[in-house]
Formats: C-alpha cells, structure tokens, sequence
C-alpha cells in the first residue's frame, strides 16, 4: 500500500475544487472595495487650474480606487461584472433603510456615469471592453463596489 507523504507542493486538483489560493486560503468569487461609487463629472480644460468640488472629489476616488484594486490584485478584463452600492442618507428613516436595502437604484448617479469613472480610473484603453455582464447599482448602508473575480 502506497503512503502520501506531507510535502510542500500543492495538490491543484484539491484546491481547484475547494476554491483555494496557492497559499491554501479560500478564493471567493467576488471581491468588496469598501469605497462610495463616484460618478464621472463632466469636465473642461479650465478644471486643470481652477478646481472644482465635484473634480476634486473624483480624482480622490479615482486614486483610492486605484490602490484598492492593486492591493487586491484585480485587473479589470475585456468583460466586466461590477455592482455599485450607493449609500443611503442619513436623513432616511429606519424603516426606510431596511427597506430600501439591496433594492435598485434609480435616482442619481446614472449607471452609465458611475461605469465611465469605474473605467476611466482602471483602464488605459476602456474600448477594449466588449461585454458587460450584470452591471446595477443598489442601495446599501454603506457605499461599496463589489466586482468579479
């Protein structure tokens, strides 16, 4: 009879059925940046020495997004898969907000805001994306972007 021995390598069938890392932790299909979506604003050539709120606020988002992309080693692919929670305000009341919770987003930002500053800030070449597979926005206690592996 033909013992197993312990050794270092990796056995990749087992982990490619358990979903694991090559460092054996659990890979999830989703990844959540906990980061409030911002929509790209209309811009001039006059925003590049005299600054406004609503610019200075998306290139902010534009570098956190940035940073938290490549601290979690995801690069955005020819499709994307992206959801966008919106946080709600906090004037709502609480019953408002449960309700509310995951339900679809249908004031401002539009989707399609929200997707040119999500691709703009990642993609050097953005026409190369071909497919869109599930993009919505939603309402959520906090803002978040979740995004497929």
């Amino acid at each position: 009879m033909t013992e197993k021995k312990e050794t270092k390598v990796i056995d990749i069938d087992r982990n490619i059925k358990d979903n694991l890392s090559p460092d054996g932790e659990k890979v999830l299909p989703y990844i959540t940046l906990n980061i409030n979506p911002v929509a790209k604003p209309r811009m001039t050539q006059r925003d590049k020495w005299k600054k406004r709120a609503v610019t200075e606020k998306y290139w902010k988002y534009k570098d956190e997004l940035k940073m938290l992309c490549f601290l979690c080693r995801w690069v955005p692919k020819d499709e994307l898969e992206v959801t966008f929670v919106i946080p709600m305000p906090k004037s709502w009341s609480e019953r408002k907000k449960r309700k509310s919770d995951g339900m679809p987003h249908k004031s401002r930002p539009d989707l399609d805001n929200l997707v040119k500053g999500f691709k703009d800030a990642l993609m050097i070449e953005d026409s190369n994306v071909h497919t869109y597979h599930k993009m919505k926005k939603v309402w959520g206690t906090t803002g978040k972007i979740i995004l497929k592996r």
